[in-house]
């Protein structure tokens, strides 16, 4: 076993926002046998949008994080990104668009503290975790530590 700390951020701005995350967390923690689970509150945000996108899709965000251990032997990144889409289209993600509304979202925002790059398609850190107060608000809530410690590292890097 190679279990590691992971952390998602999850958002909805369609639909049933939250009954959208407490199934995303339901499917999340069964589909990935995920142990010690902290979830965050809710933290309600505005849509992000590029200046001309459509007035309809200013809806506003539900959003959260979940951390838990996760075995990195069972489940490689690649695999927990799988995992995480088949997630989001049973709960009704539909293809739109970059940046319009979404049913749900999840993005994983930290894995321990590696560092996992596929192409554009896969990157942990998320890129905009330390950017977006939506992730750092709700990571900070539950793991404050684990926050400090990827801040830093992310700090000796540059």
């Amino acid at each position: 076993m190679d279990v590691k700390k992971i952390v998602f951020g999850l958002g909805s701005n369609l639909g049933q926002k939250e009954v959208n995350l407490d199934l995303a967390c339901e499917e999340l923690a069964s589909l990935l046998k995920l142990s010690s689970i902290k979830r965050s509150k809710i933290f309600k945000n505005p849509a992000m949008l590029l200046p001309d996108s459509p007035p309809e899709w200013n809806l506003e965000f539900f959003n959260i994080a979940v951390s838990a251990d996760i075995d990195c032997v069972v489940f490689s990144p690649l695999k927990i990104l799988e995992v995480i889409k088949n997630i989001e289209k049973k709960l009704g993600r539909a293809d739109r668009p970059r940046w319009s509304p979404r049913e749900i979202d999840i993005d994983i925002l930290a894995l321990g503290l590696d560092e996992v790059r596929f192409d554009q398609s896969l990157i942990i850190p998320h890129q905009g975790l330390f950017e977006r107060d939506f992730f750092l608000e709700t990571f900070k809530e539950i793991e404050p530590d684990f926050l400090e410690n990827l801040r830093a590292r992310q700090f000796l890097k540059r």
